[in-house]
Formats: structure tokens, C-alpha cells, sequence
């Protein structure tokens, strides 16, 4: 294993995931750091903010077509500095688009690539709600140093998070996996305190909060990150506090993800938070 730290990025679809690496990205390569994004992400958006409308060719579609392929060949870098990849899809019911992160670090490995291009931080962006044995496997077999849960407020969001936690737990039982959370959105009322109290009750790290900046989707839709569209407005310096964050390496806590019967007790307090919100009364239970 070369060098390189991997940073795996894990959350549920539709948190901003992909924009929050994406600016994380290109904020280290800001800081002059050799930066590389992977994404594996059937519509290949992990990176489109990166990569100044540059197509991109999927590398495991290629693999399949030709068995022996470069993987450089398949890197595009943007204005941002920041390399980027995308392993794309594979054949309906055929395969595990997951395993592919393996075969593609495998690659990257035998073929030099990172030392090549002297990258310091690969940064894996991750899709997939449901965390099977295919999107663990990279954090089991040693390919990850890191993993970071993205959520928000959403219980749906908290789900996924405490599913992706089961499943890192599971596989790392000696806890030598460095996992934090970090919380979008967290302006939101009840959001940072909802998902406060969830990480204290579950010994989960906090890496930071990010609140909702319009000049992010102002960015966003203009297919760029805010560090290069606006670098210094607000939302830029929050990934620069992040980025900073995501580089320091603490020591690894021993989370505790909650059982079905304490996920249910919480779905509860997290509907009296969202009944309090839109009716403004207060709930007997939240007395």
C-alpha cells in the first residue's frame, strides 16, 4: 500500500455528499496537496464539479471492455488542481460495483500511479445507502485509513448512519479505524442537536458542522466548487476549517452504533422535535 492516505466518504443519497468532498478536494489541493477523487457513482457526478466540464471516460466500464488497461489514462484534472476518477457502472445484475474500489486501488498500486503523480490523499466518495459486505469490503481489507458518515437532520439520514457504523464496527473490532461524523445542514433547527446528542450517545467523533450557505448551490449550479467560484466568501473558509479537520488524525474512538429498539426510542424523540417545529407547541415528551 503506497503512501497515499484514503479517506473514505460514506452517507445517505441526497445529504451533498459528492459537493461536500468535491469542495474538501479541491481545498487541499488549494493547500498544496496532491489530491485524488474517486467516485462510484453510476452518473459519474462525484466529480463534476471538478472537472471544468471535461468529460470523463469510467474506469470500470473500460476494464471490462479490455482487461488491461492504464489507469492514468482515465484521470482528468481540473483547474482545481484536483486529479479526478470515476469507476461508472457495471451490468445490470452482474457483479459488485463496490468490489471495483478494490481492483481499482490493486491497479493503482501495481502501476505506480500514485507516487507518479505524488498524491497524498485519495478521497473515495462513496455511494450507496444500504452498507453491504461489497461497500465495507475497502475498510475491511485495509484500503481505507479513515471513514467519514456524512449526514443531516433527516431520519432517513440517521439510518444510514447508524447502518454504515453497525458495519465499520462489525468489520474493525479492534477500533483502529478512525470514523467521525460530519453533519450538513446543521443550521437546521433541530439538526445539531438532534445529531449532537446521537454521536455522544453512540461515542461517535464529530469531525465538524457545515450550515446552508446559498452561495454553495450558487456554485453548485454553476458546476464549480465554492473554493474556486468564490474563495473568499464564508462557505469557502468552512471547507478550509473542514479540510484542516479531515487531515488531523485523532486518536479512534470505541463507537457504539444504537440496536433496532434504541434506533425506534430516537425515531420517536426525532418526530416530537419535527411535530414541535412545524406546530410550534411543545410535547409532553420533550418536557
Amino acid at each position: 500500500m503506497g503512501m497515499a492516505e484514503r479517506i473514505c466518504f460514506l452517507g445517505r443519497g441526497g445529504v451533498g455528499k459528492s459537493v461536500i468532498v468535491s469542495n474538501i478536494s479541491a481545498s487541499l489541493a488549494k493547500m498544496g496537496y496532491g489530491v485524488l477523487q474517486i467516485g462510484n457513482d453510476i452518473s459519474l457526478n462525484s466529480t463534476m464539479l471538478l472537472r471544468d466540464d471535461e468529460n470523463i471516460t469510467p474506469v470500470l466500464e473500460e476494464f471490462r471492455n479490455k482487461y488491461h488497461i492504464q489507469v492514468e489514462d482515465y484521470l482528468v484534472k481540473g483547474s482545481s488542481g484536483v486529479y479526478c476518477l470515476e469507476l461508472g457502472s457495471i451490468e445490470p445484475g452482474v457483479g459488485c460495483l463496490a468490489r471495483g474500489i478494490n481492483l481499482v486501488d490493486e491497479m493503482m498500486e501495481q502501476q505506480g500511479m500514485l507516487e507518479k503523480y505524488h498524491i497524498n490523499y485519495v478521497l473515495y466518495d462513496i455511494v450507496g445507502d444500504i452498507p453491504c459486505t461489497g461497500y465495507i469490503l475497502p475498510i475491511r481489507e485495509g484500503i481505507m485509513s479513515q471513514c467519514i458518515i456524512i449526514t443531516d437532520g433527516n431520519y432517513s439520514a440517521l439510518c444510514t448512519t447508524n447502518s454504515i457504523l453497525a458495519g465499520v464496527v462489525r468489520i474493525d473490532k479492534e477500533n483502529q479505524k478512525l470514523v467521525r461524523l460530519l453533519i450538513n445542514q446543521a443550521d437546521k433547527y433541530p439538526t445539531k442537536s438532534l445529531i449532537t446528542s446521537y454521536a455522544e450517545a453512540t461515542n461517535l467523533t464529530i469531525l465538524g458542522y457545515l450550515n446552508h450557505y446559498m452561495q454553495i448551490e450558487i456554485s453548485t449550479l454553476s458546476e464549480k466548487t465554492v473554493i474556486e467560484d468564490c474563495p473568499d466568501c464564508i462557505a469557502a473558509k468552512e471547507f478550509e476549517k473542514l479540510s484542516h479537520s479531515v487531515i488531523h488524525i485523532c486518536k479512534p474512538k470505541c463507537p457504539k452504533p444504537f440496536d433496532r429498539d434504541e434506533l425506534l426510542k430516537w425515531q420517536k424523540k426525532w418526530k416530537l422535535d419535527q411535530l414541535e417545529q412545524k406546530s410550534g407547541i411543545i410535547q409532553p415528551g420533550n418536557i
